[in-house]
């Protein structure tokens, strides 16, 4: 019963580096909303609306770039609240979220803002790495499988009108781009997928 390793020995005494080790004693709620992940609520924003829209009002009021990207992401699509949308976007991309950055990028130039959309997908540095732009689109694509999308008919007007004349790189081809026909691809990968179920 004296033994070291009797289950009654309480010797808690933690010799080393305690580093891994975190204090919870006083968290700043602000802080912690703000730099909370909301990954898995990236994928799937709806559960946000409807499960967990007291999380996301405190990561919003706290600054949260994941949760502003998930709001703009719900006010344009599912709210058709064009102006939350990008302001929220806007606020993500602030935060450095890629996601808010290529979203709110798209999101001008389809509703016509071309030297906002371009300077903005531009952040992501896709001439010199094409491979953020194309994660950033399977990420945003994802949860927009459950949310039917209206593409107004400026918003194709808009896009007509990036098409480089006469065509530089053949459409189907996202691997070949140029600055004529980059930003024209990318919201046409948009306006396909809108489209598909129509």
């Amino acid at each position: 019963m004296d033994s070291d390793n009797s289950v009654n020995n309480y010797n808690l005494t933690i010799t080393g580096d305690n580093s891994t080790f975190q204090d919870y004693s006083d968290p700043d709620p602000a802080t912690y909303f703000r730099n909370i992940s909301l990954q898995h609520f990236c994928a799937d924003p709806i559960r946000m609306v409807t499960k967990h829209k007291q999380l996301k009002e405190l990561c919003l009021a706290n600054g949260n770039p994941e949760a502003h990207y998930i709001e703009g992401l719900l006010q344009f699509f599912l709210e058709d609240n064009i102006g939350n949308s990008l302001y929220h976007l806007r606020q993500s991309s602030n935060g450095n979220n890629k996601n808010g950055t290529y979203l709110y990028g798209l999101l001008n130039l389809a509703l016509g803002k071309y030297r906002k959309g371009k300077n903005f997908l531009d952040k992501l540095n896709w001439r010199d790495n094409i491979s953020t732009s194309d994660h950033c689109w399977e990420r945003i694509k994802n949860p927009l499988r459950d949310i039917r999308i209206e593409w107004m008919h400026d918003y194709y007007t808009n896009m007509i009108n990036l098409q480089p004349w006469p065509h530089c790189h053949p459409q189907d081809n996202m691997g070949l781009i140029c600055n004529k026909c980059y930003y024209y691809k990318r919201l046409n990968q948009l306006y396909e997928f809108a489209i598909k179920d129509d």
